[in-house]
């Protein structure tokens, strides 16, 4: 992208909603540069008196396809600058929960802003959220990639489609690299911490010539898992560990003088043993395995009514042939010792090592050519990944059985013999994206401006899902049918999704200080789906006679969506800076096809729309020393998808209305030279508002009373949430500066399902973090001491529910345990 001044900031406005945030919520928002002038008064007093004045950081951001300042982009957007990523830390993907206000992260459950993330189960499902690296969409989950190199971070919270190629209803998440320079520059950062955790990261420049720039970068991290697995005799004793290697290249072009490109590769590869779960959380029940309404440290009753496989279907058929079986093959050992689900969140009993592994490659090429008035820029992109997992299915180590050993098929063909009674599942995918966006900006002098542009994204991939038990290996050998059997199989040879787009923004200047924005988008979905799910052991079962054919299902939608707004900067003696804005949007994610396993009356679920009102004001104080931002915002959801796990095992999709609203306030301050404080705090409020039966569904596997969904609190949607931050630079000598840094970030109970019941709330929960940091002030060493998660809090960020074959007990996924390490820089300048 050229770097163009802009003076005109397009924006947006908004819409009406069912929410609790009243009248005079939106008069504290108006109220707040007029109440925080009195502290930037004395903020100001202060800075005089020491002298030396401080200035927060102009922030530049791209979210308008444009440079400007955050402070006068009129859009709910939280930016991080390269040396804010260094100092709060924002190492991955998870860590931006404690630095963004209303969002929530995890590898399981993906981005949630605003309480609306990825709720549909499908593999034609679009996530809420989109993901971009330098402006390209990337469809592919990778939430496992770790942040290096990065020149900014912005995410823009709530619908965006009138300016990005692909459209979305929660918001945008773009991570910018750096780019190459025309000075030779190199870095090495080396990093030693606990359980035996090494991560190295750098970067060289080299001036090619003086039309083309080159920079390389890489990243590795290598750690031991932090959950330690007490199973005797597995032959391993911790899971979750990594080992994570990352390379990138990037080149600049100056074709002419009115003409660049900017051509990005970068591979990702990980091999570990990470885990998609780390315990079981139960109250042990006869009927369901597990009581669906509280949760303890137990392991699912064996001998429940809907019958696991071990001891359940398979056992007559075990004894027909001749082999013995046994009850309580969780809770007991084959002596009749008790076998105990470990209460430490911090261990587990898995007979099987969990696997991950993963290749990524993303290739694009931005092309940009100045007309003078109108810039025109290409942006043409590849991306492909595919990856493999194994994990432990019962997450316990299988009783040993009375059957000779048999063989457990593994990932790739791979055998292994055992005799326990132990479940086994392993995943892989495959996908690759085409994507092409080409837009027309202009910077005229005018009052008038725009941008407009055309995306079209053509994603293909393919998934299969395997569920291994040897028992089943015992009872094909003795009927004479294939020895490595499994339980079942999810096959979907083809998942396509088609796309294209045309959007444009086009801004007003009503005034010197008053500008009206308007956008407008089209857009287009295909959407195609193979699948099957079949059992080889359906004959035992009627819960098992799930032998499908391949089901192809398609759907198209098409629809036009758009946004109008305001934003006004009016001249204030009580600030340096102050805007005001606000947006009525209508965003749209396209509908998508049920899995296969799942009700054929029902094959598609349909679009989501999203109607959004946001209205907010940017302030500064005090010669740049304070900066005050506050959002409040209402969306009327009018399909929101959601998904769920029938009693078979089998995903199902629908739609409900939905309404969410919230506040956000976000605060940053130099109180004194040297001094740096910033607070978030984050208030939402999200409800179901139509009646929606539920039946069946894990939380009422027999059907007979269905739980009904309307009022029920959206999931991963905390009433609230705070982040705050203090941070002291100071010089020790005429060549050295230490900082000292403590961040903290606190967030209220939430649900981890829709349907609300006690053992779907998750506890508030908090992290604390510190630091220190010594600096050459001529930019050649740097050194850092670091505690994440001081206090070693276990807290429960999130939790599924596993499949009834297993007693459908909790899944939890915990905080990572307190790390600390010595980080290393050396600048080769």
């Amino acid at each position: 992208m050229l770097k163009l001044n802009n003076t005109h900031e397009p924006q947006t406005i908004g819409t009406t909603q069912k929410s609790h945030i009243t009248r005079e919520t939106l008069g504290v928002l108006f109220a707040i540069p007029f109440a925080t002038s009195a502290v930037a008064q004395a903020v100001e007093e202060q800075t005089q008196a020491h002298k030396v004045p401080t200035e927060l950081e102009i922030i530049e951001v791209t979210a308008q396809k444009r440079v400007t300042s955050l402070q006068e982009t009129p859009i709910a957007i939280s930016a991080f600058s390269r040396a804010m990523l260094d100092d709060q830390d924002i190492e991955d993907a998870q860590d931006i929960q404690y630095a963004v206000p209303n969002a929530m992260v995890s590898n399981n459950a993906g981005y949630n802003v605003r309480g609306v993330g990825d709720n549909a189960i499908s593999a034609t499902a679009d996530p809420g959220l989109g993901v971009h690296i330098n402006g390209v969409y990337v469809t592919a989950n990778t939430i496992q990639n770790e942040f290096y190199d990065l020149e900014s971070i912005e995410l823009l919270r709530g619908p965006q489609g009138t300016l990005f190629g692909r459209n979305t209803t929660a918001g945008v998440l773009n991570s910018i690299t750096r780019k190459p320079t025309d000075v030779f520059e190199a870095a090495l950062t080396t990093e030693i911490a606990s359980f035996n955790g090494l991560r190295t990261k750098g970067y060289v420049n080299i001036p090619l010539s003086d039309a083309v720039l080159q920079r390389f970068a890489f990243n590795t991290v290598k750690r031991d898992g932090y959950t330690e697995n007490v199973a005797p005799n597995v032959g391993f004793d911790s899971i979750d560990g990594r080992d994570q290697f990352s390379i990138r290249s990037s080149t600049t072009f100056d074709f002419s003088e009115n003409a660049n490109g900017f051509l990005f590769a970068q591979y990702f590869k990980e091999n570990s043993d990470r885990a998609p779960r780390t315990g079981v959380l139960c109250t042990s029940d006869p009927v369901l395995g597990c009581d669906n309404a509280t949760v303890s440290s137990q392991y699912p009753n064996s001998d429940f009514t809907d019958g696991s496989l071990a001891n359940g279907a398979l056992a007559p058929t075990l004894a027909a042939l001749g082999f013995a079986t046994r009850s309580d093959f969780y809770n007991t050992n084959l002596d009749g010792s008790a076998r105990v689900n470990p209460s430490d969140p911090r261990k587990v009993r898995q007979d099987y090592q969990p696997r991950f592994d993963v290749e990524d490659l993303l290739i694009s090429f931005e092309f940009n050519y100045d007309f003078g008035e109108h810039v025109f820029t290409s942006v043409t992109a590849y991306h492909d990944r595919s990856s493999q997992a194994f994990a432990d299915f019962d997450n316990a180590d299988g009783a040993d059985a009375l059957f000779i050993p048999q063989s457990l098929l593994l990932p790739e063909g791979r055998t292994e013999p055992t005799t326990r009674y132990s479940t086994a599942r392993s995943s892989e995918s495959e996908s690759e994206q085409w994507s092409q966006e080409l837009r027309i900006a202009s910077f005229k002098d005018g009052p008038f401006n725009y941008t407009a542009g055309v995306f079209y994204l053509q994603y293909d991939a393919e998934s299969y899902g395997k569920f291994y038990q040897p028992e089943m290996t015992a009872i094909a050998g003795a009927l004479g049918l294939p020895d490595e059997l499994a339980l079942f199989n999810f096959d979907t040879p083809d998942i396509a999704t088609t796309s294209w787009a045309i959007f444009t923004e086009a801004y007003y200047d009503i005034s010197e200080d008053l500008t009206l924005t308007m956008g407008l988008r089209y857009t287009e979905d295909d959407k195609e789906v193979v699948t099957r799910a079949i059992s080889p052991l359906s004959f035992l079962d009627p819960r098992f006679d799930i032998n499908n054919s391949y089901v192809d299902g398609e759907g198209a939608w098409e629809e036009f969506t758009g946004k109008i707004g305001l934003s006004y900067s009016p001249n204030l003696d009580m600030t340096d800076e102050t805007l005001f804005f606000g947006t009525l949007s209508r965003g749209y994610k396209g509908g998508g096809i049920n899995p296969g396993a799942s009700d054929s009356a029902f094959p598609t679920f349909d679009p989501e729309y999203i109607n959004a009102l946001e209205v907010g004001t940017k302030n500064t104080f005090a010669k740049r020393s304070l900066q005050a931002n506050v959002t409040v915002f209402m969306y009327q959801y009018d399909g929101l998808q959601v998904g769920g796990i029938l009693g078979d095992g089998a995903t199902f999709n629908t739609n409900v209305d939905a309404d969410v609203a919230g506040a956000e306030f976000e605060f940053l301050a130099l109180p004194m030279d040297g001094l740096r404080i910033n607070l978030n705090l984050a208030l939402l409020d999200s409800e179901i508002n139509e009646d929606f039966f539920t039946s069946p569904d894990i939380a009422d596997p027999s059907g007979s009373d269905p739980v009904n969904l309307n009022g029920k609190t959206l999931t991963f949607s905390p009433e609230k949430s705070v982040q705050f931050g203090i941070q002291y630079t100071h010089e020790i000598s005429s060549n050295w500066e230490i900082a000292y840094r403590a961040q903290t970030f606190w967030q209220d109970e939430f649900y981890s399902r829709l349907y609300n019941v006690p053992s779907d709330k998750q506890e508030g929960w908090q992290q604390t973090d510190v630091s220190v940091t010594l600096r050459d002030m001529d930019d050649v060493w740097e050194f850092e001491v670091f505690v994440k998660n001081a206090s070693d809090e276990a807290s429960i960020t999130g939790s599924s529910v596993a499949n009834s074959l297993v007693g459908r007990y909790r899944t939890p996924l915990y905080l990572d345990p307190r790390t600390y390490g010595v980080r290393a820089t050396y600048h080769f300048n």
